[in-house]
C-alpha cells in the first residue's frame, strides 16, 4: 500500500510530543471504555498503537491522512480476534516525518469489540460539532547523517490489456543520507527508450515479455504528453533521472506499455532506482488479461422503472425551487464569487440538469420552454464567461462541461464553446497527466470531460486525454481490490460515467474502446460486493469508518451511480446489473426528511447523470449530452441579470475587498460584470440610500465611480447596479465602506 499523496497528508505544523498518555472517554460504545492511548516504538516507518480496554476485546487502529475524520484505511485490515484488556497494533507502510512539508503526519483513533460484539472507538468518531476527535501521531524523522537508507512503497492496478497502458506509483523514501540528491533510474538501454526495468513472464506457458515496455516519470504535469519532457538526462551516464525536490518522499510514477500481441497472462517488471549512491530493485506483479472484443448484441426486455414518477415529480417540483432560489439570490444581490460556494445547483452541472429538464418535460406533453431555459442560463452564461475570461481557472472538482456543450449545440452560442475551450486548453487542468493515486479518480475525470467536450465541438483529441482515461481505469481497478482508502462510491460513480463518455466518443469515431465494458462490470460488481447496505439500500459513503454509519442522507448520491448500471445493462443485456441500478435509482429520495430540498447541490447530484440513467433503461443508446439529442432551436432569451464578479471597497467592512481609492470626502468603487452593462451606484448613510451617481450609459465589463462630497470619518451603505442591453438589472447586495477622519488643522507658528 501506498501513503495517499492526494488526501493531504502535506500539513504544514508545528512539532508535537509523539506520546499520547491520557486517559480518553470512549467517543461510542461503553463509557470510559478505552483509556491510555498512547504511542510506543516510533520509527521512520512503523509505529505501536497501545490502550487498554475495561474489557477484554478485539484490537483494530483507523488511520487517515488528514483530520477530516475520513478514515483512509484499517491497521489490522482484519481486527485482531484476541479478546485482551491491554491491546498493541503495529502500524506500518508509513513515511518518516518531515518538518517541512508535514509528511509522516497521521490521525488515528481505536476501535475494539467486546465479547457481546459491543463496539468501542476511542478518540472517534466524528462528533456532530464537526470537531475532530483523533489523536495525531508522527513518525521519526530522516536521519541527515549516518549511512545513507532508502526503501519505498508500490502501489496501482495489477491488471490491463493487450496494446495498452497501466500506470503504477513508485514512492521512495529517503530514511538516512541526505535529501537534496537526484533520483537516478537505471535504464537498460538508454535513456528515454522505454527501458526502465525488466519484464518477466511469470506463467506456466510462453509470455512474451519484451513486448512490454516500461516508462519511468518523475512528473505529474506535461504540457505535450511527450515523454522525453518527464525525465531529465545525465550524458555522462546515460541514464534517466528526476531532480531532488528537496524532500525525503518522492511520488513517481512507471508506465508499462503492452504490445496488441503481448500474451495474456501474469508479468513483473522489475526496476531499479538510486539515490545517495545507494541501489535499490523493487517488484511489481501484473496481469496482462485476454484482449476485449465488442459485446453481443444484447436482448433487452422491457421492464418498468421503479420510482420513476418520484423522480419525474421531483425533478419539477425541485427545479422550479433552486431556479427561484437562485433568482432570489440575483436579486438580493448574493451572487457567486468565483464559483467557490458549492451548495448553489451550478455545482454537478445544474445547466446541463436543467436543459435536461426542458427536454424531458416537453416530450412528456408538457413544454415550458422560456422557464427551464431561464434556469440554465442563469447558471451556464456566468459560468461560461467566467472560464473564458480567467482562462479556464477553476479548481479540479468544479469543471462540468457537458451543459455548456448542450447549450452550444442548442443554441450556437459562441462564449460556451468559448468555455469548454478555455477549461480544456488554458486552465491548469490541462497539463495533467493524472493520478495513478485513487483519490483523485474525479479530477482525473473531470478534466478528460473537458478534453472530450471539447473534441465533441470539433478540437483535435487533446494529447494528455489517454493517459487520464488509463488512469482512470487504473483508479476502479484499485478500488475493485479495497485499495482506495477514503475514496467514496459516488467518485467511482464519476469515473464510470466518463468511461462511458469514452466510449460512445471513439464509438462514433470509428475506434471504440472494448476495455470500458469489463472495467466496468467490475467494479459494477465490487461496489455490490463490498458497499451495498440492503437494510437503507444505499452505497456505504465511507468504507473504512467504525462503527459503520450508513446515513440515509448520502442516498442522495445514488444516482450518481446508477447510470452506469443502466448502461452496462443496456450494452449487454445484463438483467442482474439493471435490477441493481434500479435499487439505486428507486431509492434515491429516501432521505428521511423527504425531497433532497436543503441544498441545490444536492438537486443537481440527483439529476446530472439520472436523466441517462432514464434514457437507458429505455434502451436508448446515446447519452442526453450528445449533438443528436440537442438540436439547433436558436438563441435562449437573455433573462440573467449582469453579476458583479467582484466589488472593491473597504476591507474593514467587507473582507475580501480591496479600497479602490478611499479618502475623507472621497471614495472610488470599482467591479466587474460578466457579460457589458451600464454603471452606476446607489449610496447613503443608511441601507435606505437615497443618493445615486449618474448613470454611465456605456456598455463596460469594468465599471468605476467616483464619489465626492462625502462627510469625513462616515460610514457610507452602496449597493452597485448596472443594467445590460436588455434591461436585466445586476445589482450586489448592500456594502459598506467608511472615510478618513478629517485632516487636522495646521497649526499656527
Amino acid at each position: 500500500m501506498i501513503v495517499s499523496r492526494l488526501s493531504g497528508i502535506r500539513i504544514a505544523c508545528g512539532f508535537a510530543l509523539l506520546l499520547w498518555n491520557s486517559c480518553l472517554l470512549a467517543s461510542t460504545g461503553r463509557p470510559h471504555e478505552i483509556s491510555n492511548i498512547h504511542f510506543e516504538n516510533v520509527t521512520q516507518t512503523t509505529v505501536d498503537v497501545v490502550w487498554t480496554t475495561a474489557h477484554p476485546s478485539t484490537s483494530q487502529v483507523l488511520i487517515s491522512y488528514t483530520n477530516d475524520f475520513e478514515a483512509d484505511r484499517w491497521a489490522l485490515p482484519v481486527a485482531d480476534p484476541a479478546l485482551v484488556t491491554t491491546h498493541r497494533v503495529t502500524v506500518d507502510h508509513l513515511i518518516p516525518f518531515n518538518p517541512k512539508t508535514g509528511d509522516g503526519t497521521y490521525y488515528i483513533y481505536v476501535a475494539s469489540v467486546d465479547a457481546k460484539g459491543e463496539m468501542s472507538t476511542a478518540p472517534g468518531p466524528q462528533t456532530q460539532d464537526g470537531k475532530n476527535p483523533s489523536i495525531m501521531m508522527r513518525t521519526a524523522p530522516a536521519a541527515p547523517m549516518g549511512p545513507p537508507s532508502m526503501k519505498f512503497y508500490t502501489s496501482g492496478p495489477d491488471e490491463t490489456f493487450p496494446g495498452s497502458d497501466m500506470y503504477f506509483q513508485v514512492q521512495p523514501i529517503i530514511m538516512a543520507g541526505p535529501t537534496g540528491t537526484n533520483l537516478d533510474i537505471h535504464s537498460e538501454r538508454g535513456y528515454n527508450n522505454d527501458s526502465d526495468g525488466v519484464v518477466k513472464y511469470l506463467g506456466a506457458d510462453k509470455g512474451n515479455p519484451e513486448t512490454i515496455s516500461v516508462h519511468f516519470s518523475c512528473e505529474w504535469g506535461s504540457s505535450t504528453g511527450d515523454d522525453s519532457e518527464e525525465q531529465q538526462l545525465d550524458r555522462d551516464r546515460n541514464m534517466g533521472y528526476c531532480p531532488n525536490a528537496n524532500a525525503n518522499v518522492r511520488d513517481l510514477t512507471i508506465r508499462l506499455r503492452t504490445a496488441p500481441n503481448t500474451v495474456p497472462g501474469k508479468y513483473s517488471v522489475a526496476f531499479t532506482l538510486e539515490s545517495n549512491g545507494q541501489s535499490q530493485t523493487g517488484t511489481y506483479e501484473f496481469t496482462v488479461l485476454p484482449a476485449p472484443t465488442a459485446p453481443a448484441t444484447p436482448q433487452l426486455t422491457p421492464k418498468p422503472i421503479p420510482g420513476l414518477s418520484t423522480w419525474e415529480k421531483q425533478m419539477v417540483d425541485l427545479g422550479k425551487k433552486w431556479c427561484i432560489y437562485r433568482d432570489e439570490q440575483n436579486a438580493a444581490g448574493n451572487f457567486v464569487d468565483n464559483w467557490g460556494w458549492t451548495g448553489d445547483a451550478w455545482f454537478y452541472d445544474g445547466g446541463r440538469v436543467y436543459q435536461n429538464i426542458d427536454t424531458y418535460t416537453a416530450a412528456a406533453g408538457h413544454p415550458n420552454h422560456p422557464a427551464w431555459q431561464h434556469c440554465a442560463l442563469t447558471l451556464l452564461d456566468p459560468y461560461a464567461n467566467y472560464l473564458v475570461a480567467n482562462k479556464g481557472s477553476m479548481a479540479g472538482y468544479s469543471i462540468f462541461p457537458y451543459g455548456m456543450a448542450m447549450n452550444y449545440y442548442r443554441t450556437k452560442a459562441d462564449v460556451m464553446r468559448y468555455g469548454i475551450r478555455a477549461v480544456a486548453t488554458q486552465g491548469p487542468q490541462r497539463q495533467s497527466c493524472g493520478y495513478v493515486d485513487p483519490g483523485g479518480i474525479r479530477e482525473n475525470s473531470y478534466r478528460s470531460n473537458a478534453w472530450m467536450a471539447n473534441e465533441m465541438l470539433g478540437a483535435r483529441r487533446w494529447p494528455l486525454l489517454q493517459r487520464n482515461i488509463d488512469k482512470v481505469m487504473g483508479n476502479l481497478n484499485m478500488a475493485n481490490r479495497g485499495l482506495a482508502g477514503s475514496v467514496h462510491p459516488f467518485m467511482l460513480g464519476i469515473g464510470m460515467e466518463t468511461l462511458i463518455h469514452w466510449y460512445d466518443l471513439n464509438l462514433a469515431e470509428g475506434h471504440p474502446d472494448y476495455r470500458v465494458l469489463p472495467v466496468i462490470k467490475e467494479t459494477l460488481d465490487a461496489m455490490w460486493r463490498d458497499l451495498w447496505v440492503p437494510k437503507q439500500n444505499i452505497l456505504v459513503y465511507e468504507r473504512y469508518t467504525l462503527p459503520p454509519n450508513h446515513s440515509m442522507s448520502y442516498s442522495a448520491l445514488n444516482n450518481l451511480v446508477s447510470v452506469a448500471y443502466a448502461w452496462y445493462w443496456m450494452q449487454t443485456g445484463d438483467t442482474v446489473e439493471r435490477d441493481r441500478g434500479d435499487l439505486l435509482f428507486q431509492h434515491a429520495f429516501d432521505d428521511p426528511d423527504g425531497g433532497y430540498s436543503w441544498s441545490g447541490k444536492q438537486f443537481s447530484q440527483e439529476f446530472e447523470f439520472s436523466f441517462d440513467f432514464v434514457r437507458y433503461r429505455q434502451g436508448l443508446t446515446t447519452s442526453s449530452v450528445v449533438q443528436e439529442n440537442n438540436p439547433y432551436t436558436g438563441p435562449y432569451a437573455d433573462t440573467n441579470p449582469p453579476i458583479s464578479e467582484k466589488v472593491n471597497c473597504d476591507p474593514n467592512h467587507f473582507p475580501g475587498c480591496k479600497a479602490g481609492s478611499i479618502g475623507s470626502t472621497t471614495a472610488t468603487i470599482f467591479w466587474g460584470t460578466f457579460k457589458p452593462a451600464t454603471t452606476q451606484l446607489v449610496y447613503g448613510k443608511t441601507d435606505s440610500y437615497g443618493q445615486a451617481s449618474p448613470v454611465d450609459k456605456a456598455m463596460v465589463f469594468s465599471h468605476v465611480v467616483n464619489l465626492t462630497g462625502l462627510e469625513p470619518g462616515t460610514t457610507y451603505h452602496f449597493r452597485t447596479r448596472s443594467v445590460d442591453r436588455v434591461g436585466n438589472v445586476g445589482s450586489m447586495k448592500d456594502l459598506t465602506f467608511t472615510t478618513l477622519p478629517a485632516a487636522a488643522p495646521a497649526k499656527t507658528p
